[in-house]
């Protein structure tokens, strides 16, 4: 009897547990934050979503991360598309003047590769996806 009633806690308390991960990178929803997906077969890597791309723009790859490197002009992004995060590291601000230093290097396993800036990709906060990206 003793046994069932320590069983119990800690069966809620694993689902619970796993229902806080799924909600950081499980999740695969367009407004989540990180999430594990499949690129080109390759399962359990980590993408997010482009956002903030205000209508009729869109967002551009830049070959370093900051806004004077070149850019690829044939590879552009818009509000809800996915991009693989192989790793991230610091440049210049956002575009937009919200300070957002962060940069991505990306690859969208279709195209190309290069570094968007961290406020047009959802994200969430540096704590919740700097334990899944690594530095580049």
């Amino acid at each position: 009897m003793r046994i069932g009633r320590m069983v119990r806690p800690i069966t809620i308390l694993a689902a619970v547990v796993a229902i806080g991960m799924a909600t950081v990178i499980g999740a695969t929803t367009a407004d989540a934050a990180v999430y594990r997906c499949t690129v080109s077969g390759t399962a359990g890597l980590i993408c997010a979503n482009v956002t903030a791309i205000d209508p009729g723009s869109v967002l551009r790859q830049h070959q370093q991360p900051n806004y004077t490197s070149a850019v690829d002009l044939n590879t552009h992004y818009t509000n809800g598309n996915r991009l693989l995060l192989l790793c991230w590291t610091t440049g210049s601000g956002d575009i937009d003047g919200h300070g957002d230093h962060y940069w991505f290097k990306v690859d969208d396993g279709i195209i190309a590769w290069g570094y968007v800036n961290d406020w047009y990709v959802n994200t969430g906060s540096y704590a919740q996806w700097s334990p899944y990206v690594r530095h580049c």
